[in-house]
């Protein structure tokens, strides 16, 4: 980029009338100009400024680094922000340090080569990173003091809900005979609300693991993912007429553990909703596009109303009812923060009585 000619005058007049602070350096990094508003930022007066070095505003720690940058940019000069994605300081006249943002750009002074710097004063910026960095620790940290909570709970509850169900077994077996009709009904309710509830921890205990696991992306075949649930299902279900379409070479970069939990809920989710279809259509592929590459798992069941969706991914939430269809409620938000893990997004579309199609990515691929 060639350096714009203008009169010195021009120069002076537009640094002084800058609401930024401004200096302009020579390429001996000796500074030529200066701005009210950089000797107000930085305690020295303009005057005091001109005829030092530029690095008498660099921290002191710093210095010896910045000489070489300053002469990478007399060698490349180009306008361009200085230090992105680094947080700068000016050192001022009485040794304090003010958090600054700084544009250079090169121009000619006295027919020469130099460097214009627009600094500009980043301490509110720099106080607003750091109160959303600290609210961001803390709600990491609240969460996983929550989610420590959540399990210890849950594990605690497992051995009095084997109890209940045991126990009401045992009753059942023994004394059967002695309870009429509304007693054994009774107990057969006590015995299935257990074994619910115990389900439910299962799922909760898993979902919570999820959050804590680390994440370790590889290549996985994603169709052989969804072909291993399929077979489970029709080893459980051999009288299910479901006829299972893949798409090939559906080759992803994730963690095979986690996307395997998740490919289980929506293979199951296709599933159990296409139970009153013989037979039932559940196809899997990519979707077509140049942006981010997005796979769908779509079936012909009872679907749902869009509109009744809302928390669809978050825990507890059913659209149907328990005694149409089993489940806990905590499917759907397993294969959610699985995808979230990824950096991905899943979303749905249905209708009621035309099935359901599931699409989600997986973040960033790189290293497929």
């Amino acid at each position: 980029m060639s350096s714009t000619r203008v009169p010195e005058e021009a120069h002076r007049a537009l640094v002084a009338a800058a609401p930024d602070g401004v200096i302009v350096v020579g390429r001996d990094g000796v500074i030529l100009l200066a701005n009210a508003e950089m000797a107000r930022m930085t305690g020295w007066t303009a005057e005091e400024l001109v005829g030092q070095l530029v690095e008498v505003l660099v921290p002191i720690a710093h210095r010896g680094r910045h000489v070489g940058h300053r002469d990478g940019f007399t060698r490349d000069p180009h306008s361009r922000p200085m230090g992105s994605n680094l947080r700068l300081s000016a050192h001022r006249k009485d040794g304090s340090q003010l958090p600054v943002e700084i544009m250079l750009a090169p121009m000619r002074l006295h027919d020469q080569p130099a460097t214009i710097a627009f600094v500009r004063d980043a301490t509110d910026r720099r106080r607003r990173e750091v109160e959303l960095e600290e609210a961001m620790a803390a709600a990491a940290a609240a969460n996983r003091e929550l989610e420590a909570f959540s399990y210890s709970v849950a594990h605690d509850l497992r051995a009095p809900l084997r109890s209940i169900d045991g126990f009401a077994q045992a009753l059942l077996e023994d004394n059967g005979p002695q309870l009429d009709d509304t007693g054994q009904d009774h107990l057969a309710r006590v015995r299935a609300n257990a074994q619910r509830m115990g389900a439910l921890i299962d799922d909760l205990l898993a979902l919570s693991r999820l959050s804590r696991a680390e994440l370790r992306r590889g290549r996985v075949d994603l169709g052989k993912l969804v072909r291993d649930a399929a077979a489970r299902l029709r080893h459980d279900a051999p009288d299910r007429e479901v006829e299972l379409t893949v798409e090939s070479d559906l080759i992803v970069h994730a963690d095979a553990r986690m996307l395997g939990i998740a490919i289980e809920n929506l293979v199951g989710n296709a599933w159990k909703f296409t139970r009153g279809k013989a037979p039932a259509h559940v196809q899997v592929g990519r979707t077509p596009g140049d942006g981010v590459a997005s796979y769908f798992i779509r079936d012909d069941g009872v679907g749902f109303d869009l509109a009744h969706a809302v928390n669809l991914f978050a825990p507890f939430k059913r659209l149907h009812g328990v005694r149409e269809f089993e489940g806990t409620g905590i499917g759907l938000a397993t294969v959610a923060r699985v995808i979230h893990r990824h950096g991905g997004r899943i979303w749905a579309d249905a209708k009621p009585g035309e099935g359901a199609t599931f699409t989600f990515t997986l973040g960033s691929e790189d290293g497929r």
